[in-house]
């Protein structure tokens, strides 16, 4: 008897015993993969953000949209992956999912530059309208570049110029010419050369355009009419400021650049009263210390004037090429003297880590700056500890991927580094950087590329929304009127989008 009852406990009382221990393994298995998900979730830097019904529906809609247009392209063999955004723009435009992010408010621009804001086509519409305006149609040389547009009084044009509409009349043909050398393409990922060196002639061509006073205020109303049109209702420029003048008057004080702009944003709220715009003092990387603390003294001089509208101070131009952020220190820490001395603060909204380099730590300074806003923060990946201390200071990182695409950062923009900053908690927000040199108009564009290839959410479009006017430079009665005006927008688009997605 009892051989046959060990018998049966060796038949089928441990297989059974065995059995109990697979199932017990796989629910704890799934019970920590399921506290692990949750647990990654919670570190994202959308965690916070609770959907409502209705923005939960139109979150399944924009998922099933994107899943068509990527199952198109596929069977259409577009390499959307491997393609850069010149190639892929038509089809950017002609999809679905395009439509709604133009029509999505986008709260606020963040990160643009003077210069860099305006369709080039309407600039070269409006230049011709201009007696005094010239293009130099000769070769480069160590003054002026083939394609530079300038205003002249008659009699003192340089040698090599030509009346603009003149020659766009004579040579019809020119006119795309000289758009295509307004804008900067990037049409095959694997043929990278030095795009900064292209880039910045492209706005070579038009600086000369910008200081004269009548073609300024027409170009950045403009701007800013395109930008209202695209539901963008704040504005931050990195603006360089130069004595602007005209042929009446000759120049005018540095000053008149914001008042004129003060004047133009008046005429714009007549008809979108919400519309706000700051300015970002902007100088140079490749100035010498000395030389930076004239440029802090006169944006300081500026801010004190104009508190409402100068909001801090950056310094652009290649990363590669300019000095570091940590050989300007001595500036840096002269500025607690100088906002005792005028009497007003100066946070720093620097360019950092737009590079793919270790060596490159621009970035590894922003932690230790007043510094609560980082422009582009691409390499900030690479350094951990900064990444922990960004996140734990709550600074923010804008981000731009169209322009990181074009100026040879990111090939395949599923690769870009700000999945990594939004996966571990570092706010972020969607610019578009130059938008006129890369040939489009507004944030739409790079809030598809975000939502299409980062793989967002609803979740994750508000949060990014939301955070550019929640880490804008308006001011806490500024923000008090600016995030009603944009949750009415918001809900209205979710409203709006659900109906129409039916």
């Amino acid at each position: 008897m009892k051989t046959r009852y060990f018998t049966y406990i060796l038949l089928f009382g441990f297989p059974l015993f065995g059995c109990q221990n697979r199932v017990a393994a796989q629910s704890t298995y799934q019970k920590d993969w399921t506290v692990l998900e949750r647990e990654n979730e919670s570190l994202a830097f959308d965690a916070d953000i609770k959907l409502s019904d209705a923005e939960m529906v139109l979150d399944k809609k924009l998922f099933q949209l994107r899943k068509k247009l990527l199952t198109e392209t596929n069977q259409q063999k577009i390499p959307l992956f491997n393609s850069s955004f010149n190639e892929i723009k038509p089809l950017i435009e002609g999809s679905e999912l395009f439509n709604i992010f133009q029509s999505m408010p986008k709260g606020g621009l963040l990160h643009s530059h003077s210069g860099g804001i305006t369709d080039v086509k309407w600039v070269i519409t409006a230049a011709r309208k201009y007696k005094e305006c010239y293009v130099y149609d000769q070769a480069d040389n160590d003054q002026f570049i083939f394609g530079q547009l300038a205003f002249f009084e008659g009699g003192k044009v340089p040698k090599g110029f030509v009346n603009l509409n003149e020659k766009l009349n004579a040579t019809p043909a020119f006119e795309k010419e000289l758009t295509e050398l307004l804008i900067l393409k990037r049409d095959q990922l694997c043929s990278y050369t030095d795009y900064w060196i292209e880039f910045e002639k492209r706005f070579k061509r038009i600086s000369l355009l910008l200081p004269y006073r009548p073609f300024f205020k027409e170009y950045y109303k403009k701007g800013f009419q395109d930008l209202v049109a695209n539901k963008v209702q704040h504005l931050e420029i990195r603006f360089i400021f130069d004595e602007l003048y005209d042929f009446q008057h000759g120049k005018y004080p540095l000053k008149t650049s914001i008042t004129d702009l003060q004047d133009v944003v008046k005429e714009i709220q007549k008809t979108q009263p919400q519309f706000s715009l700051k300015l970002i003092y902007s100088s140079f990387k490749f100035l010498d210390p000395k030389s930076i603390d004239q440029q802090l003294e006169t944006a300081f001089e500026l801010k004190k004037e104009f508190p409402n509208i100068i909001s801090g101070f950056d310094l652009v131009a290649d990363e590669a090429a300019g000095n570091s952020i940590n050989s300007f220190q001595e500036n840096w820490m002269k500025l607690d003297a100088l906002s005792k001395k005028y009497g007003v603060t100066m946070p720093l909204f620097l360019h950092a880590g737009e590079s793919n380099s270790v060596f490159n730590k621009n970035i590894v300074d922003i932690s230790s700056l007043n510094n609560p806003r980082i422009g582009h923060g691409l390499n900030l990946i690479y350094f951990p500890k900064t990444m922990e201390l960004i996140k734990n200071q709550n600074k923010l990182v804008e981000v731009s991927p169209i322009s990181n695409q074009i100026l040879g950062y990111v090939s395949d923009l599923r690769n870009h580094p700000a999945r990594v900053l939004l996966s571990n908690g570092v706010q972020c927000s969607i610019n578009s950087d130059d938008p006129s040199v890369y040939g489009y108009e507004g944030l739409g564009y790079d809030f598809w590329v975000a939502f299409v290839y980062w793989e967002l959410d609803v979740k994750a479009l508000k949060k990014l929304v939301f955070n550019s006017i929640n880490y804008s430079s308006l001011n806490e009665s500024e923000k008090k009127k600016a995030l009603p005006y944009l949750n009415n927008q918001w809900d209205d688009f979710v409203r709006k989008m659900n109906v129409k997605l039916n």
